[in-house]
C-alpha cells in the first residue's frame, strides 16, 4: 500500500511539472505580457498583448472578449490604414470606438464585423468600448517608434520592449 502511494504522489508531481512547462509556451509573434494591465491615453486597460501589424496588407484580427481586447496594442506606421476583422468572443455585446475618426462598431456575442481604422502620425491613438471601458476595455494604435504605453502587473513596471 505504501508503494502505491508512493508512486501516486510522484504521478501527481510529474503531472503537475509538465502542466507547469506547458503553461511557458510561444505567444504566436505577439509580445508584451498578459493579464497585467496598462495606461492607455490616461485610461486603464486590460493588457492582452501587443502586435506589430507595420506592412500588413490584409486583416488584422482583433478578439473582443469579455472587458479586453486581444490583442490590446497594435503598432503600426504613421498614416497606416488596416481592415480590423472584429470577433466578439465573448458573452456580451461590445464596440470598438474610435471617436476621432468616426468609428463606433457595435459587434454582438459570437458575430465578426470589419472596420477600416487609420494610425496617427505619430504617437498613440486609444480605442475603446463604450459598453465596458469602465472595466477597463481600452485598446490602442501605437506608431512604431513612439513610447510605448506603460504597463503594470502584480510586481512589475515596463516600459518599452526596446530595453531588451
Amino acid at each position: 500500500m505504501r508503494l502505491l502511494s508512493g508512486v501516486l504522489a510522484a504521478a501527481a508531481i510529474a503531472g503537475f511539472l509538465l502542466a507547469l512547462a506547458a503553461c511557458g509556451g510561444s505567444n504566436g509573434g505577439e509580445s508584451g505580457e498578459e493579464g497585467g494591465s496598462t495606461t492607455i491615453a490616461g485610461m486603464s486597460a486590460q493588457l492582452h498583448g501587443t502586435k506589430n501589424v507595420s506592412g500588413e496588407t490584409g486583416k488584422v484580427e482583433i478578439e473582443l472578449d469579455d472587458d479586453y481586447f486581444e490583442p490590446t496594442i497594435l503598432e503600426g506606421e504613421p498614416g497606416q490604414t488596416v481592415t480590423l476583422e472584429l470577433r466578439n468572443e465573448g458573452n456580451n455585446p461590445h464596440t470598438l470606438t474610435i471617436s476621432g475618426q468616426g468609428i463606433d462598431q457595435e459587434v454582438q456575442p459570437g458575430d465578426e464585423a470589419e472596420v477600416d481604422v487609420t494610425f496617427p502620425q505619430s504617437g498613440v491613438l486609444a480605442f475603446i468600448c463604450r459598453f465596458h471601458e469602465s472595466n477597463g476595455m481600452v485598446g490602442a494604435l501605437d506608431v512604431s517608434g513612439s513610447p510605448t504605453p506603460s504597463t503594470t502587473t502584480p510586481s512589475t513596471t515596463t516600459t518599452s520592449d526596446s530595453d531588451y
